[in-house]
């Protein structure tokens, strides 16, 4: 319980001077657009190559990640779905709308969650991996297709893909991993060093990006909004639990690790790949900041359940 709401805590600290950053306007009208390509373009990159290459990749094919990517993936799916046949909303908003309800944060909020609440990281890393090596590259290609000038052969679209620098951070991460090798330190280490940045820097961004307030979003984008809660917050950590508990038979610890890191909230580098491709970006914010808020009394109401 301790463990949730300092994991909350370090988040909340972080975002506050991004916001004091924003409001006292010293990094300019371009800082929150700077800070994101600088996340995008070299910090997660570098994050995702030191996380996998120092992971067993082999930990992706746990049975546990049925529970908590067959979870993600179906429910992005059906949002993905409903937003752009049902409510005929465009191909970059439906895609950010299935990664804020699929894609958890993992990174930053799921690993002290899981170091003060489960007491193992090995929570973390199979859905971390499952979302850089699938949910990543599915998503990127779909944002890829709203550039414009985006290409409708199939081959040139995979080789958009493949120039993603997401995508090579976590190919050579894996490549690393399976082959069992390293770079050379004079690389690995300034890597690691780059790394570092991602996770503070898309909470600066978000930080910076609610320097104007917070408000309610126009009727549609709530309706849109609550979807991606409910989906969210209630749908996937329940579905996870059916899957995990009843069909694969986990209990204890073991099951409560698998529904909360299924109940964590929408992950800030949605908004940032949001602000990236200039897609949806108002919904990718108010997506985090709103998950963000309600998935601390959900983890509680989880860990009680489950009796964490």
């Amino acid at each position: 319980m301790i463990g949730v709401l300092e994991g909350f805590g370090v988040i909340t600290v972080v975002v506050l001077t991004g916001l004091l950053l924003g409001r006292s306007g010293v990094l300019g009208p371009s800082g929150q657009q700077v800070i994101a390509k600088l996340v995008f373009y070299a910090a997660t990159p570098a994050l995702l190559y030191v996380t996998l290459a120092e992971t067993d990749v082999g930990m992706i094919f746990s049975s546990a990640l049925l529970a908590t990517g067959g979870s993600a993936v179906l429910l992005a799916v059906l949002g993905f779905i409903v937003t752009k046949w049902w409510r005929r909303r465009s191909l970059g908003e439906s895609t950010i709308s299935a990664m804020s309800i699929g894609y958890v944060n993992i990174g930053n909020l799921g690993i002290p969650i899981a170091t003060y609440v489960l007491g193992d990281l090995s929570y973390v890393a199979p859905v971390l991996l499952f979302q850089l090596v699938v949910l990543g590259p599915v998503s990127m290609a779909l944002l890829d297709a709203t550039r414009p000038g985006a290409t409708r052969e199939w081959w040139k679209a995979i080789v958009v893909v493949l120039r993603n620098p997401i995508v090579i951070g976590a190919a050579v991460g894996v490549v690393c991993s399976v082959a069992g090798v390293r770079l050379p330190g004079v690389i690995h280490e300034p890597l690691g060093m780059l790394g570092a940045i991602a996770v503070p820097g898309a909470l600066l961004a978000f930080g910076i990006s609610l320097k104007d307030g917070w408000t309610l979003p126009a009727p549609g984008s709530r309706r849109q909004l609550t979807l991606i809660t409910v989906l969210k917050l209630l749908a996937q950590p329940t579905i996870a639990w059916a899957i995990g508990g009843p069909l694969l038979g986990y209990s204890g610890l073991d099951l409560l690790g698998i529904v909360v890191t299924s109940a964590l909230p929408t992950a800030q580098n949605v908004y940032i790949y949001a602000m990236q491709y200039n897609q949806a970006e108002r919904l990718a914010r108010d997506a985090v900041f709103i998950t963000t808020v309600l998935s601390v009394p959900t983890m509680i109401v989880v860990a009680v359940l489950l009796g964490g």
